[in-house]
């Protein structure tokens, strides 16, 4: 007998539909080396930046066309020697053929161009040079400014150079300078790849390049710039002077290390801080207890680098008196023939420590993240208590993420008074996360779609840097 069976869809029918994973963000954990070096291309495929594994970075550096000699091959080195290793490393291109400064050639402005007109500059053996026109009168070019990640590459300094685009014609440009600052290059590094976390220059800047970086890096977030210095005003308490001058300027993201080569017997000093960023990545692992404090380099020993011998004098010229006073750079020194400590593990602004900066970092992202993987995922977040709790539990993950790695810890909360969280507050999770309730919000935001607030206060465990003990004793 002959059947005509029905699908068993028609009673139970079933849908699968598997959720994308959620997006993970930055690991915190990467260091960037930028350097002169030609080895990484400027312009084109695989250009401006390469990372290298811990377990092969030194055959594929030497693949790439670094020298064991160069720069960044020797930070990379002292990168990858702690124990434990970083798992990744990076290396960028600072452009030493870039055009810098250009104008237009006298007799040969062009005609019929017209202000934020982008021309490229023919030159033999070089490419991707652009200048944008800043300034013209009846039409002939009288001001040119470089673009940012623009300024091409395998340039000379040369006059009456032909160029190409914009509105005119006819106009030739003089280079007058040729090369990167420092501070167009980690811009041009931090647009080529988001994963880097802190970044040190290879070679030798000038005080002023230091500062330049710095002041941009402060307004950054998430990048941290390490810095190593023998400036001899800042040892001798000599003012101004680099280190107060950043101190100055409240330089949070900014390490300073004061390191000599000690009259050439140790050359590689020059490079300390990839030693400490060495430390610090593989120290950030974001894993259960793994919180640290860069004093005492994060309960490990530096290796490849040597204390400095420095009067008490000079020490406190370079740390200062304390991290409030400034100007709070960084030092290698030895106890009592006994202990090596790195010290103390401060930024260039007052009371800033780096761990914090890099945890305050790690928490704002996560939490980003977290709320990013919940508007993405669901069909909707309802504008509802219920709707708001979810986002809440977003935000919770991050700070129980922060717990977990010892970040923040329990007690009582002494800041200002923020909703319901007053001073005298006990914070036994040593969070606390709040909204206020729908019923408060205004036509203009429930129309405009915006969740409430959503406020957060909590308690940061510290790390104990200094140690009073009183000892009581009866003959």
């Amino acid at each position: 007998m002959s059947t005509n069976p029905q699908p068993l869809s028609i009673i139970a029918d079933v849908t699968i539909a598997v959720s994308s994973p959620a997006v993970n963000g930055p690991p915190f954990n990467q260091g960037l080396f930028i350097s002169t070096s030609s080895a990484i291309a400027s312009y084109g495929a695989n250009s401006r930046v390469r990372r290298y594994l811990a377990g092969n970075w030194s055959s594929a550096m030497i693949a790439d066309g670094f020298a064991t000699s160069d720069p960044a091959y020797l930070c990379m080195q002292l990168y990858f020697s702690q124990s434990p290793q970083p798992q990744y490393g990076w290396a960028g291109r600072r452009d030493l053929t870039a055009i810098k400064t250009a104008i237009p050639t006298s007799g040969s402005a062009g005609t019929g161009y017209v202000v934020g007109d982008i021309i490229t500059v023919v030159q033999g053996g070089a490419s991707f040079g652009q200048l944008r026109v800043a300034a013209v009168t009846s039409g002939a070019v009288t001001s040119l400014i470089t673009i940012a990640g623009q300024q091409g590459t395998g340039y000379a300094t040369g006059t009456a150079l032909a160029t190409t685009g914009g509105s005119g014609t006819g106009l030739e440009v003089d280079i007058t300078a040729i090369g990167e600052t420092p501070l167009q290059a980690v811009m041009a590094c931090r647009l080529a790849a988001a994963a880097w976390y802190c970044f040190m220059f290879a070679d030798t800047l000038s005080n002023q390049d230091v500062e330049d970086v710095s002041a941009w890096v402060a307004a950054q977030v998430g990048t941290y710039f390490f810095h190593t210095t023998q400036d001899s005003n800042s040892r001798d308490g000599i003012k101004p002077n680099l280190l107060t001058t950043l101190f100055g300027a409240s330089s949070k993201r900014t390490w300073i290390q004061w390191a000599s080569t000690q009259s050439g017997l140790y050359p590689n000093q020059i490079y300390f801080t990839a030693a400490v960023m060495g430390v610090a990545m593989a120290a950030n692992s974001q894993l259960a207890n793994s919180a640290f404090t860069m004093k005492f380099s994060a309960g490990v020993q530096l290796i490849g680098v040597y204390t400095e011998p420095l009067t008490s004098t000079q020490i406190t010229n370079i740390e200062g008196p304390d991290t409030d006073t400034g100007p709070n750079a960084n030092l290698f020194v030895n106890y009592a023939n006994s202990f090596t400590v790195l010290e103390q593990g401060t930024s260039m602004a007052q009371a800033q420590f780096f761990d914090e900066i890099l945890n305050l970092d790690v928490v704002a992202s996560n939490i980003q993240y977290n709320i990013l993987n919940v508007l993405t995922r669901l069909p909707k977040v309802p504008q509802t208590e219920p709707g708001q709790v979810t986002l809440e539990q977003a935000v919770e993950q991050a700070l129980d993420q922060a717990v977990l790695t010892g970040f923040i810890g329990p007690g009582v909360w002494e800041g200002q008074t923020v909703l319901d969280v007053v001073p005298g507050t006990p914070m036994p999770k040593g969070y606390i996360v709040q909204s206020p309730l729908y019923t408060s919000q205004n036509a203009g935001d429930r129309q405009l779609r915006k969740a409430m607030p959503i406020y957060v206060t909590f308690i940061e465990a510290g790390a104990v840097h200094f140690v009073t003990i009183a000892i009581y004793v009866q003959r």
